[in-house]
């Protein structure tokens, strides 16, 4: 295969904010006065699930569903959601060695990002991060659009920079949003090894850290 696109993730795999989600959605849950009955693990499959027009309708939904499924009272999930405290977009940092990757990877691929974060938000940090330059497509989740991993927006960016998928690499941290997304639209994919997620996907690479892209694992 050869390679001439890099399709990148952008949120815990270039970069990532402050504090973590768990200590935020135990925030929530401290001042929404309910007691703690789902956690970050079980919002993630529904992230890929769900689409809203704004990061408030989409906790909604999340946390709601999640509820539903447990048999909770949806009211209670509703209030963890309103009581969520979205970071700052323009605090954030690079993960380690992401930017260095991401010159080493510039400097000899085309680069595109697909991210399943709102347009508004996402381009507030690349625009912290300065790196909006960097990369030749964005794809943000859109109303009314799929997201990953639906490979809708993989075949949008495809579109847009004119390569066909057998030229292209995905680099993720999700198994299901990013391997299962990028793999759906017949784009090799590169995890970057978090927390295991319960998905039946084996991506074709894996790395530990940014780092590592340095020498990528497909050449």
């Amino acid at each position: 295969m050869s390679v001439s696109t890099v399709l990148l993730d952008l949120d815990d795999t270039i970069c990532a904010h402050p504090g973590s989600p768990e200590a935020r959605l135990a925030d929530a849950f401290g001042r929404a006065g309910v007691e703690p009955f789902f956690d970050v693990a079980d919002v993630r499959p529904w992230l890929a699930r769900v689409t809203a027009e704004t990061e408030l309708e989409l906790r909604e939904r999340c946390f709601g569903g999640i509820a539903d499924e447990l048999g909770r009272d949806r009211a209670d999930a509703l209030a963890v959601a309103r009581a969520y405290e979205d970071p700052d977009p323009e605090a954030v940092g690079f993960l380690p060695g992401a930017e260095a990757a991401l010159g080493a990877l510039g400097a000899n691929y085309d680069l595109a990002l697909v991210t399943n974060g709102g347009r508004e938000i996402q381009t507030a940090k690349l625009a912290a991060l300065g790196i909006a330059d960097r990369f030749e497509a964005t794809t943000f989740a859109e109303p009314g659009r799929p997201v990953k991993p639906d490979p809708d927006p993989f075949d949008r960016t495809l579109a847009t920079m004119g390569v066909s998928a057998s030229e292209a690499v995905h680099v993720g941290n999700s198994l299901r949003s990013d391997v299962g997304g990028a793999q759906a639209a017949g784009v090799e994919a590169v995890w970057l090894s978090t927390a295991d997620e319960p998905v039946a996907v084996t991506p074709e690479h894996t790395i530990n850290s940014m780092g590592e892209l340095r020498t990528p694992p497909w050449t």
